[in-house]
């Protein structure tokens, strides 16, 4: 058995690899067409892609506190809004009541309630600033702290809602369809919420101060809807500031008017 082993590896052929086969391997090397090795870039591509989509679609439907709202015709907003927390029933309200009969400064009586809520997150109650009968003393809210405006018009009126922020930007909150499905007029006896429920407005991150102002007219204002349209739509920064200004102009104008068909109100607060 051992003898017919040995003859048999004696006549066995040789293995190993000669010149002429490393020669056919790399000829065969050469001629690998390239388009071979895409499919592996493709791959490697597409999974770096689908990671970037997750990572926006995490900031824009997940995690709605680092997500930025852009209402239309705003190009920055940076009023954000958000659910409130949970707290106790009751309101406590900063500021006189309003006489019956008599309005908060000048002009019509557009509101029997108008009303700024606001809640911080280390509280069990809403608080509340009366926008018609304010303080003495001015609110400080934090980008924690969430607020809304509680409207509860007198007659059948068009609002205009905005609110100056810290950055300089002016925003439109009402009527604006990002914030509330309402349309104007707002109607008599009615109570609204803005934004609606169950949200509430929270501030970005930029420190500062804040101006609301709330404006009720007896008559659509096409004139002030105009003009923000072509402030929000300037592009250039220069004619943005120079609309802006004229903007706060008439917001100004209409809060000091002594007219039966228009009145205006304005809270200023601080971003801490």
């Amino acid at each position: 058995m051992d003898a017919w082993a040995d003859d048999e590896a004696e006549s066995a052929p040789e293995l190993r690899p000669t010149a002429d086969m490393y020669r056919m391997v790399r000829a065969r090397k050469k001629q690998r067409p390239a388009f071979l090795t895409l499919p592996r870039w493709a791959t490697a591509g597409a999974a770096v892609a689908g990671l970037m989509v997750l990572a926006i679609l995490y900031a824009l439907l997940i995690h709605p506190s680092i997500r930025p709202d852009f209402p239309p015709g705003q190009q920055v907003a940076l009023v954000g809004q958000r659910e409130g927390f949970v707290a106790e029933k009751g309101v406590v309200v900063r500021g006189t009541a309003v006489p019956q009969g008599k309005g908060g400064r000048k002009g019509p009586i557009a509101f029997r309630q108008l009303v700024l809520h606001f809640q911080k997150q280390d509280s069990r109650f809403v608080e509340g600033v009366n926008l018609q009968a304010l303080p003495d003393e001015r609110i400080a809210l934090t980008a924690a702290d969430n607020y809304r405006l509680l409207l509860e018009p007198s007659a059948d009126w068009p609002v205009y809602v905005f609110q100056l922020t810290s950055s300089n930007i002016l925003v439109k909150l009402f009527p604006n369809e990002a914030y509330s499905a309402v349309r104007n007029p707002l109607r008599q006896g009615q109570t609204y919420y803005l934004p609606s429920e169950p949200n509430w407005f929270y501030l970005g991150q930029e420190q500062g101060q804040e101006s609301l102002y709330v404006i009720a007219s007896a008559e659509p204002m096409p004139d002030l809807e105009d003009l923000y349209a072509r402030y929000s739509q300037a592009g250039d920064e220069s004619r943005e500031q120079e609309l802006l200004s004229s903007l706060l102009e008439k917001l100004d104008a209409v809060r000091e008017a002594d007219g039966e068909g228009v009145a205006g109100w304005m809270l200023v607060f601080d971003h801490q």
